[in-house]
């Protein structure tokens, strides 16, 4: 698997109500990460994994998504803030024998506090303190990974049935829900310390008054397999309510929702497939059906030339080659046996016939059983 390049953002922040009777001055620090083979690696049967998680660390504190919201409003997150673009590879585990590739992760948190009487010079240590501690347990956390056992829990679940990348992936991703799980913790429980409890840098809340208020985290986690159908125009939906936690929504005494997406950084364009295929003995290895059901008919029939490139041609195009003795077409079954493609004529209906193979003793060789194949070829190129 490729390198893809990935994005995941917070865009805008809707305000419900704040904390405060009109007016509220909440501000967001995020934090994005990302495990993937780019950084962190897996020596052969190595107990553990060598490398860090990438980080991305957001500017700024009080206003940093613009100022004071009113109730009703929404506010745009600048991408500065809110928007953490990566590049994903798999981590490659060296485990029974095997290399395995396991989709790489992406994270981004959201961590929504209100502006009341801390000091600039008081959030934005706090806000370093907490970006340095999710480091910290980020680290720890990819470092207590234990890969001792992989290798027989891959051999067991294939036993089951699994193949190896499915297997490796399930387990890997068993303990790396453990690590977001700490992520989670801390990302809460820091905030609450960090502003509530007071640093114990000089000046860092002003002394008797109404420190700045925790609101929320916002957790998002995404593998690549999440993200495989994604692109620059076709987003995952990022959508989470900022609350008291255990008080009803409309019971708290602010309200907020914070969205966003994650896609990948690509554009998906498609070229045609050929139709020029010089004379001679073709295997058909898919078909294309059309119509309504019951009422479904061959519209395409499709294959690959010698080096691997496929080709497409349309059922009038098929029967035009077999009618003029230019072409002959096929299909293999799993015994190998080889049932020639023909044209069927319909007897209710001659205007119209159809293509089908001659019968034999192998089913599997049937032009109806065929898969689905492609009608062009599908492409990316990146995109911002």
């Amino acid at each position: 698997m490729s390198a893809v390049p990935i994005a995941v953002a917070f865009h805008s922040l809707f305000c419900f109500h704040g904390s405060d009777e009109s007016d509220s001055e909440p501000y967001l620090w995020c934090i994005g990460f990302s495990l993937g083979g780019r950084t962190i690696t897996h020596a052969p049967d190595a107990p553990r994994l060598s490398g860090s998680p990438e980080f991305f660390f957001s500017p700024g504190s009080h206003g940093s998504i613009g100022g004071p919201i009113g109730i009703g409003a929404n506010r745009i997150i600048p991408p500065s803030v809110g928007r953490f673009n990566t590049t994903l590879e798999p981590i490659v585990l060296n485990a029974a024998g095997r290399t395995i590739e396991v989709p790489g992760t992406v994270g981004l948190i959201g961590i929504l506090l209100e502006e009341d009487a801390t000091s600039d010079e008081g959030a934005d240590a706090a806000h370093a303190a907490i970006n340095e501690l999710v480091r910290i347990e980020m680290q720890e956390a990819l470092d207590d990974i234990s890969m001792a056992g992989v290798g027989a829990e891959v051999l067991q679940a294939m036993a089951a049935g699994k193949s190896p990348e499915a297997a490796a992936s399930a387990i890997f991703e068993g303990r790396v829900d453990r690590l977001v799980q700490r992520i989670q913790r801390y990302a809460r429980s820091t905030a609450v310390d960090a502003i509530v409890s007071k640093l114990s840098f000089p000046g860092a809340i002003v002394e008797g008054a109404d420190p700045d208020e925790f609101l929320g985290v916002s957790v998002n986690i995404f593998n690549l397999a999440d993200l495989d159908q994604t692109t620059h125009s076709r987003r995952r939906e990022i959508a989470d309510r900022i609350t008291q936690p255990e008080v009803h929504p409309e019971a708290s005494d602010f309200n907020y929702n914070i969205h966003g997406e994650a896609w990948r950084r690509v554009e998906k364009f498609t070229t045609p497939i050929t139709d020029q295929v010089p004379p001679g003995r073709r295997q058909v290895t898919g078909i294309n059906r059309q119509g309504r059901p019951p009422r479904l008919f061959i519209a395409h029939l499709g294959g690959r030339f010698a080096d691997g490139s496929p080709w497409l041609l349309t059922r009038g195009q098929v029967m035009n080659m077999l009618s003029a003795k230019t072409h002959t077409f096929f299909v293999r079954g799993e015994s190998g046996a080889e049932a020639d493609v023909i044209i069927q004529p319909d007897p209710f209906n001659p205007q119209f016939p159809s293509v089908t193979t001659v019968a034999d003793n192998d089913p599997s060789n049937n032009l109806g059983r065929l898969p689905q194949c492609p009608l062009a070829i599908d492409h990316l190129r990146p995109a911002d």
